[in-house]
C-alpha cells in the first residue's frame, strides 16, 4: 500500500491538527481553511451541502461572493493536503471527505476523560454562524463527557421551614411552614429536587441539605408581613429574600394572588441562581443550567433559538431523565408548529404528541408537566376537553403556578368560555409579573384579550411583550393589527417596518391575505381589514 493510500488523522480535541499516514503535517494555514476542514470532519457522514458551508463561514457575504470564497478555500485546502488531496471530494452541490481514509480522534476514540479539553481550541473563523455552531458542538461534547462518567441524578435536597424567633403564634408558624413548602414544591416541579423532612427527633440522621427555604410571618399594621429567604447552605449564599405584606393568614391557604406571586417568584429566582452555586459535576446541576438557558432561547420565538432550545433540552434529559424536559421539548415543537418556522409541520406535530405522552409517563404527578402538555393536547390533538382536564388538574394541584393558570386560560378559550379565559390569563400574568420570561404570559394575554374584543387590554399586553422581547414576531404581528384597528396608523406603519426587519420576507399583503399566516385569532375576529389602509 502506498503512503498516500493510508488514512490521515484529524485531531479536533485541542487545537486542530491534521497528519498524513506517513507522519507529514497536513494542517492547513488560515482560520477559514481550518474551520472548513473541521466542519467536514465533524459532519454526519463527513459531508455537507455547499450552501451550508457557505452559510457557516461567510454568512455576512452575498451568495456569489460566499460561493467564490468557498471555491478558494477548497483550493487552499487541497494544496495543504498535498498528496492526500484526493480525500477531499466536491461536486456542484456538496463537499465531503473520504470516510474510508479519514480518522477523527473524537469519533474514533470517543470523548476525552478530562472535561477541560476544548474542542477546536483557539479556532476563530470570525463568523457568527461558525461561532454558534462551535458553541453548540462544545456544549454537546461536554454533555458527552458527563455521560461517559455518569453520576446518578439524586436530586437537590431542600429544607423548608419557618425561621420563627419566638415572637409569632402557632398559627403564623404553621402558615410560614406551609408557605416555605409551597416554594419547595414549585422548585421541585421545574428541576429534580426533594423537600427534606425536618424531624427534630432525628437531626443527625438527615443528610445535609443543598438549600434552605425559610419563612417568617409577623403581625403588622393592616395584616401580616412575610419574610422569605432562600439560602445555598454549603456556601451560605442568599439566593432570594423578600418582605411581602399579606392581609390575612388564610391567604396562604387559598394561594391569594400576592401570595402565589411570591411563591412563583421565589422558586423562579432560586432556580435561576442554582447553576452558579451547585457542583457543576452533578447531573441535576448541569441539567438545570441547560434547561434554564433553553427557556431564554425558547421564549425569544426565533427560529434558530428554538432549534437550540430543543437541543439544550435533549441534553438536559440525557443528563437527568426528568420528564419535565420532555414536556418543555414538546412545547418547543408546538411553538415551531404554530409559528410556521419549519417546513415539515406534520413531523413537528407527531413529535410534539410523542413527547407529550413520554412526559406524562415519566412525570405523571408533576403539575407543571400537566400544564405544559395541556397545550399540546388541545392544539396538536384537537382535544379541548382533554386539555381542560389537564389544565384544571395543574391549577388544582398548584394554584401558585403561572404556567398552570396560562394553560387553564387557553383551555377555557378552546372551549369557548372567553370570560373565564380572560380571568385565568390575567391571574397567570399577575403571578408571573416579575418573571424573566413574562413575555410568554403577556403575549398569551394579548391574544385572549383580542378574542374577547378588548382591544385596549390587548394593546397593553402586546406592548409589554414587545418590551420584554424586542425581536418577538408574535408581539409585533398582533400590535400591527391592533394599532391599525385603533386608528394609530403611524404606529402600525412603524411596527410593519420593524417586523420586516426581524421576519425575512414579511409583507403587509401576507398578513392580510395569507390564510396560513399565524394570526388566527385576529383573522377569526375580522380584525385584519384595517391593515389594508397601509397597503
Amino acid at each position: 500500500m502506498s503512503e498516500t493510500a493510508l488514512p490521515i488523522r484529524i485531531s479536533v480535541l485541542g487545537p486542530l491538527h491534521a497528519e498524513g499516514g506517513n507522519g507529514s503535517v497536513l494542517t492547513p494555514k488560515g482560520a477559514k481553511n481550518q474551520a472548513l476542514l473541521a466542519l467536514l470532519a465533524l459532519a454526519p457522514e463527513m459531508t455537507r451541502p455547499r450552501r451550508w458551508l457557505e452559510d457557516k463561514l461567510w454568512s455576512q457575504f452575498g451568495p456569489e461572493q460566499a460561493s467564490a470564497n468557498l471555491r478558494q478555500a477548497l483550493s487552499k485546502l487541497r494544496g495543504a493536503l498535498g498528496p492526500f488531496a484526493d480525500i477531499l471530494q466536491a461536486d456542484r452541490a456538496s463537499v465531503a471527505l473520504d470516510r474510508a481514509r479519514v480518522r477523527v480522534d473524537l469519533i474514533e476514540d470517543g470523548p476525552p476523560l478530562d472535561a477541560r479539553v476544548e474542542l477546536l481550541e483557539g479556532l476563530d473563523a470570525r463568523d457568527p454562524e461558525f461561532e454558534e455552531w462551535l458553541r453548540m458542538e462544545r456544549a454537546d461534547l461536554q454533555a458527552r463527557i458527563a455521560r461517559a462518567a455518569p453520576r446518578e441524578a439524586k436530586g437537590i435536597l431542600i429544607s423548608c421551614s419557618t425561621a420563627s424567633h419566638g415572637a409569632t403564634t402557632d398559627e403564623s408558624d404553621l402558615m410560614a411552614e406551609i408557605l416555605a413548602n409551597q416554594i419547595g414544591e414549585n422548585i421541585g416541579e421545574q428541576i429534580r429536587a426533594w423537600r427534606q423532612a425536618n424531624d427534630p427527633d432525628f437531626p443527625a440522621e438527615l443528610p445535609p441539605a443543598d438549600l434552605s427555604v425559610t419563612c417568617d410571618i409577623l403581625a403588622s399594621e393592616g395584616g401580616h408581613t412575610v419574610f422569605v429567604k432562600g439560602i445555598h447552605l454549603p456556601s451560605g449564599r442568599i439566593l432570594y429574600s423578600k418582605l411581602q405584606k399579606v392581609r390575612h393568614l388564610e391567604d396562604v391557604l387559598t394561594s391569594e394572588q400576592q401570595v402565589a406571586k411570591l411563591v412563583f417568584e421565589a422558586a423562579d429566582c432560586i432556580i435561576g441562581k442554582l447553576p452558579q452555586v451547585l457542583d457543576s459535576a452533578r447531573p441535576e446541576s448541569r441539567a438545570t443550567a441547560l434547561s434554564r438557558l433553553s427557556m431564554y432561547r425558547m421564549f425569544s420565538f426565533e427560529r434558530d433559538a428554538l432549534r437550540e432550545a430543543y437541543t439544550l433540552l435533549r441534553q438536559a434529559h440525557e443528563l437527568d431523565g426528568n420528564g419535565i424536559y420532555l414536556a418543555w421539548s414538546s412545547m418547543v415543537r408546538m411553538i415551531q408548529l404554530m409559528e410556521l418556522l419549519e417546513d415539515d409541520r406534520d413531523a413537528l406535530r407527531e413529535e410534539a404528541i410523542a413527547l407529550n405522552y413520554r412526559a406524562i409517563e415519566d412525570s405523571e404527578d408533576n403539575p407543571l408537566v400537566h400544564a405544559l402538555i395541556s397545550k399540546v393536547r388541545g392544539t396538536a390533538q384537537r382535544d379541548a376537553y382533554g386539555a381542560f382536564d389537564l389544565a384544571e388538574t395543574a391549577v388544582d394541584r398548584n394554584p401558585a403556578s403561572a404556567f398552570a393558570w396560562k394553560s387553564l386560560a387557553e383551555a377555557h378559550m378552546m372551549k369557548g368560555d372567553l370570560a373565564a379565559a380572560f380571568d385565568a390569563s390575567a391571574r397567570g400574568r399577575a403571578i408571573a409579573r416579575n418573571s424573566p420570561f413574562r413575555q410568554w404570559w403577556d403575549m398569551g394575554h394579548c391574544i385572549i384579550a383580542i378574542a374577547c374584543n378588548r382591544a385596549q387590554e390587548a394593546i397593553e399586553a402586546g406592548e409589554a411583550a414587545a418590551r420584554s422581547a424586542p425581536l418577538s414576531r408574535p408581539a409585533h404581528r398582533h400590535l400591527l393589527a391592533l394599532y391599525a384597528l385603533d386608528g394609530q396608523l403611524d404606529k402600525a406603519q412603524a411596527t410593519a417596518v420593524k417586523l420586516a426587519k426581524i421576519e425575512p420576507g414579511f409583507t403587509l399583503d401576507q398578513i392580510v391575505n395569507d390564510e396560513s399566516y399565524p394570526v388566527r385569532t385576529l383573522r377569526r375576529n375580522g380584525l385584519l381589514e384595517p391593515i389594508r389602509a397601509l397597503l
